[in-house]
């Protein structure tokens, strides 16, 4: 009989390891991690976003976002304005030097997707990401 799968350990492990070598290379290359990446992502689909708005796309809190904010904008990667309509409300908005950044890695972000499916075929491709899909909505819903 085999051992039943633990699929909240194993997804667990699995982003752990997967974060942390991404993170090493973000750090070598650029002296960001992957949490700011994603900030500047986020950024580049749409620019210009409150920063509760960035908090909740990038999937971070508003005091971890402050904190990755922080480093992006001393590192001249973002800027924080007040809001033209409401003075209390800060937006963001991506550098040139961000958009620069994204651009570097996008090759990078695609070479790791494809190492990660390589043993894969189209068929268990396709599961993968319904699997995927279902455990974020499934987070989304609690």
């Amino acid at each position: 009989m085999s051992k039943p799968l633990r699929v909240f350990h194993q997804l667990h492990m699995a982003h752990g390891a997967l974060f942390r070598a991404a993170d090493r290379h973000m750090r070598a290359s650029e002296g960001i991690t992957t949490a700011h990446q994603v900030v500047l992502f986020t950024l580049t689909i749409e620019d210009g976003l409150r920063t509760t708005e960035v908090a909740k796309r990038a999937g971070h809190s508003k005091s971890r976002l402050t904190a990755l904010v922080n480093t992006l904008e001393d590192k001249k990667l973002l800027k924080r304005r007040v809001s033209e309509r409401d003075g209390r409300v800060h937006t963001l908005h991506i550098t040139k030097a961000g958009r620069d950044l994204i651009e570097r890695h996008k090759a990078r972000t695609k070479e790791l997707n494809e190492q990660i499916l390589a043993p894969f075929s189209p068929a268990e491709r396709e599961v993968i990401g319904s699997f995927l899909k279902h455990v974020r909505t499934m987070g989304d819903k609690s």
